[in-house]
């Protein structure tokens, strides 16, 4: 029914909203002997029908954020890595850090998670102020770390994992009145542009049995080529 053609003075508007967003309405009105005008009605409805899209929209974001967010160190999060890099092919040269802070069970075991969690984000600092721009962090899980270098050769992935290392090695961690200090072994795979890889979970092995090695000596870097 066209609102014009109808006098209307007390308006109900019940707003329905789909799984997709989208927005439909049920107007309810009555005729009385001094009419809306028809100007402020359609104003009412489309001031509704933004506010609903700007309240779902920033619903939708934030569900994004936690899903793709570490929410104690504020990195990306392992859904998100899988959805940035795992899942598509990637092009060499490539390098992928995996990384792991050494003897971290015993920080907690020792100084509390209050300690642990405070070393996690501090850490998590470092490796955003080593990181270059298209280089993607996150945390994997616990106190392992992965960053994914685009366009990025083995020598020049070797000096951004020593980088981190001597930054991590030279920092005090301070928190609670507990100082104490922290390394980290990294283990690296990497691809150049003469190879070519389909199985970027392979990939990732690799780097894993990297790191796996440089755990065995500690604050050491692994290289693994393939």
């Amino acid at each position: 029914m066209d609102l014009r053609k109808r006098k209307v003075n007390e308006l109900i508007l019940i707003v329905l909203i789909s799984a997709d967003l989208s927005s439909w309405f049920m107007v309810l009105f009555m005729d009385k002997r001094y009419a809306l005008n028809y100007s402020l009605i359609w104003m009412f409805i489309m001031t509704v029908q933004i506010m609903s899209k700007v309240f779902f929209g920033v619903l939708v974001y934030n569900l994004y954020k936690e899903a793709y967010t570490d929410m104690l160190t504020g990195l990306h999060s392992r859904r998100y890595f899988y959805k940035r890099v795992l899942n598509k092919k990637i092009k060499p040269p490539f390098s992928l850090l995996l990384i792991d802070i050494d003897n971290f069970k015993s920080i907690n075991d020792t100084y509390g998670h209050v300690v642990g969690d405070f070393i996690l984000r501090q850490f998590a600092d470092i490796l955003r102020s080593k990181a270059r721009k298209d280089d993607i962090i996150a945390r994997w899980g616990g106190e392992e770390f992965v960053m994914a270098l685009p366009e990025t050769n083995i020598d020049e992935a070797f000096n951004i994992a020593d980088a981190i290392r001597k930054a991590v090695e030279g920092h005090c961690f301070c928190c609670e009145g507990v100082t104490c200090s922290i390394t980290v072994s990294i283990g690296i795979a990497s691809i150049d542009g003469r190879a070519n890889i389909d199985d970027i979970e392979q990939f990732f092995v690799t780097a894993d049995k990297a790191l796996y090695k440089a755990k065995e000596n500690k604050n050491y870097i692994t290289v693994a080529k393939m």
